[in-house]
C-alpha cells in the first residue's frame, strides 16, 4: 500500500443517492437572487445531475436549486451519558452527567398542515425531499481483484458488528450492510472529452498527483484507536482534500492520494514506541476517482 497500489479504495459515504458537487460548479455564475452564502455550503447533487455536470452537458445552466448542503440532509442531536467512578463503577454524584453532540440523516423534515382560521396550524413530518426517501449512506469502491473486494466485504461486515468512530466507546458506530454490492458502470465510463478525475473521497495527493485543477482544503484531527495501547491517541494533523475535487488528468486513473507510514502520522515517540513493540501503522489517504470533462475558459462565464 505504501507504495501507492492499495488493494481497494473507498469513496466518503454519501447520503442516499446524492454524490459530491465538483468544485468547478464555484466557476459558473449563480442568479442574482440566488443564495450565495447557501451555494457556498453546497456539497452534494443528485446522480443524474452529477452525471450531466462531469460530461459538461449543462451548457452553463447550473442546477443551483438541486444542490444540497450538509444541514440538508444531516442533523445534529444531543445524546446523554455518565462519567462512571473507577473506584465505585457507579456514576459520579457531581459533573457525571454530559452530553455528545452525534450526526444523524435527516430523513424527516416538518411540513406544515393547513389549519382554519380559529385554529393555529401543526408541525407534522414528511420524507425529506433532499433525500428522496432514503434512510442510508451510500458506499463506492473499487477493488484491485475479485479477492480484494471479497476482503473489503469481510472487513465491513466485520466492522459493523462492533463500531468505528470516536463514540464506540457509548455503543455508537454500528450499521447494517442491507445489500450486496451493485456495479456502477455509468460512473466508470469515460465520457466523451473525458479529460480529468472528480472525487469521491476525502484524500491526500501525493508528490506524483496532477496539481492542475480545483479543491477545497481542510485540516482532519484524527486519532488512534484502542488497539495499539498508547497514551497519546492523537495524530499529526492532516490537510485533506475534500470530495469533488477536480483535476486535469489522465481520465482512466482509477484513484489518486496516497498511504501515509507511522513517521507521518504519530509523534516520534510514539511511533519510537510502537515500532519497538513490531508495530507499524498505516493511515490510507487515498481517493476514488471518476472521469470526467473539466470546465475551460470558453465554457465558464
Amino acid at each position: 500500500m505504501l507504495v501507492g497500489l492499495p488493494p481497494f479504495v473507498l469513496s466518503d459515504a454519501c447520503p442516499g443517492h446524492l454524490l459530491p458537487l465538483p468544485v468547478t460548479v464555484r466557476l459558473f455564475d449563480p442568479p442574482e437572487a440566488t443564495d450565495r452564502k447557501t451555494l457556498k455550503r453546497g456539497r452534494w447533487i443528485s446522480k443524474n445531475h452529477f452525471l450531466a455536470l462531469r460530461a459538461n452537458m449543462i451548457n452553463g445552466h447550473v442546477p443551483w436549486q438541486q444542490i444540497r448542503s450538509d444541514d440538508d440532509v444531516f442533523c445534529e442531536q444531543a445524546t446523554r451519558h455518565n462519567t462512571l467512578a473507577r473506584d465505585s463503577n457507579a456514576s459520579l454524584e457531581e459533573a457525571g452527567l454530559f452530553s455528545r453532540q452525534q450526526t444523524l440523516l435527516r430523513t424527516k423534515v416538518p411540513e406544515e398542515s393547513k389549519a382554519s382560521a380559529a385554529a393555529q396550524p401543526r408541525s407534522t413530518l414528511k420524507d425529506n425531499p433532499a433525500l428522496n426517501g432514503a434512510d442510508y449512506l451510500s458506499l463506492y469502491f473499487r477493488a484491485a481483484d475479485r479477492q480484494a473486494a471479497d476482503l473489503l466485504l469481510e472487513l465491513l461486515h466485520e466492522l459493523s458488528l462492533i463500531g468505528f468512530g470516536a463514540d464506540v466507546a457509548t455503543g455508537h458506530g454500528k450499521f447494517e450492510i442491507p445489500a450486496d454490492p451493485e456495479p456502477e458502470s455509468d460512473l466508470d465510463d469515460l465520457p466523451p472529452g473525458a479529460d480529468g478525475l472528480i472525487m469521491l473521497s476525502s484524500f491526500q495527493p501525493a508528490p506524483s498527483d496532477p496539481t492542475d485543477g480545483w479543491w477545497e482544503a481542510f485540516p482532519k484531527f484524527a486519532k488512534l484507536g484502542p488497539d495499539p495501547g498508547v497514551s497519546d491517541v492523537r495524530k499529526h494533523t492532516l490537510i485533506m482534500f475534500r470530495p469533488g475535487a477536480c483535476f486535469r488528468t489522465d481520465p482512466a486513473k482509477p484513484f489518486l492520494g496516497r498511504a501515509l507510514p507511522t513517521h507521518s502520522i504519530l509523534p516520534a515517540d510514539v511511533c519510537a514506541g510502537l515500532l519497538s513493540r513490531g508495530i507499524e501503522l498505516i493511515h490510507p489517504a487515498f481517493g476514488l476517482a471518476v472521469p470526467g470533462v473539466l470546465p475551460t475558459a470558453e465554457s465558464t462565464p
